[in-house]
């Protein structure tokens, strides 16, 4: 899904049957459709510019659908597949692709014929065997001067296209594969990445150990499909395999929101602006308030006052003694 205006009215829709559709938030109705003819496989991203919508199918072919002449760009030069195609937030006509065996690269769609960035992989391992690659996720960092991607291979490489063709940080984690990734854009070195065994992470390329997430996020129980982190407000929209849409607070990692939605999903989109007291807590929880003894203080000596359940057995037990 991407948006198909900048009032945010509009949300273009990609189907498995290559079928792009326009649904208008304001009339609540599909206003318009078109079949893609062009490449093999299912759509696997989709965007806007200047009034023209752009599609990027498995197979590789990034098309600009002009009105007299679309514009087709073979992002799959060297590869198997393409994963993802996303972008730029401030640069409309800025594209990044990546996917199997297939590195980031970097797209102008005014100058669509040669990519303007190629990523090159990273060096050979410890046993000098090439590093495979599968790109699943690319992210715009907030200086808008790098780019971080997350992989198949557990890996999240962080990409200065004005410095070096190479990864300027690379570093794996967890145990299992990487979905998605999302940047912070409150914050120009933090991005937000989730993993397929339902686990989600902040990490931050600032620190000392960046490799060391600097906090975790639970409550999943499937694979994270797609992140958007919100614009201003420090919230995190989650969709997962288990049907769940999921809003966690960034710093405190709570879960401010959680509905079941039924079908299966794959992506979402927010808008900027959003009212804040629709995210509320779930469940709250009665706090239970333990009974506090009585305390009387004598200068140094805490005594603790007996209840009168406890006076009332000291005198039985002793009249039973007496006799």
């Amino acid at each position: 899904m991407a948006w198909g205006n900048q009032n945010q009215t509009e949300v273009l829709i990609g189907l498995r049957n290559k079928i792009v559709q326009v649904f208008d938030t304001e009339d609540k109705a599909f206003v318009s459709s078109r079949q893609i003819n062009t490449g093999e496989g299912p759509i696997v991203s989709l965007a806007r510019w200047n009034g023209i919508t752009v599609t990027a199918l498995k197979s590789g072919q990034v098309t600009i659908w002009n009105a007299d002449n679309p514009v087709e760009i073979n992002a799959l030069k060297a590869g198997e597949t393409l994963a993802r195609m996303r972008q730029s937030p401030v640069s409309p006509n800025i594209i990044a692709t990546g996917g199997k065996e297939n590195e980031l690269n970097i797209w102008d769609l005014e100058k669509p014929q040669e990519p303007i960035f190629k990523a090159k992989n990273v060096k050979l391992d410890m046993v000098q065997l090439r590093v495979p690659v599968w790109v699943t996720d690319v992210a715009y960092l907030q200086d808008y001067h790098s780019v971080g991607i997350s992989t198949r291979y557990k890996n999240i490489r962080l990409y200065d296209p004005g410095r070096q063709r190479r990864p300027i940080m690379d570093f794996e984690w967890g145990e299992y594969p990487l979905t998605t990734i999302a940047a912070v854009p409150t914050n120009d070195k933090q991005v937000v990445v989730g993993a397929s065994h339902g686990r989600m992470a902040l990490f931050d390329y600032r620190g000392t150990r960046p490799d060391m997430p600097v906090h975790v996020f639970k409550g999943y129980a499937g694979a994270v499909r797609d992140i958007v982190v919100h614009r201003e407000h420090p919230l995190v929209f989650t969709v997962s395999m288990d049907r769940f849409l999921r809003v966690h607070h960034l710093w405190s990692t709570k879960v401010l929101f959680n509905e079941y939605l039924k079908s299966r999903l794959n992506c979402l989109l927010v808008k900027d602006e959003i009212n804040t007291k629709d995210f509320i807590p779930v469940i709250k929880r009665p706090v239970k308030r333990k009974k506090k003894a009585k305390v009387t203080e004598d200068k140094d000596d805490v005594i603790l006052e007996p209840t009168k359940e406890k006076v009332a057995r000291s005198d039985a037990d002793w009249a039973a003694l007496s006799l």
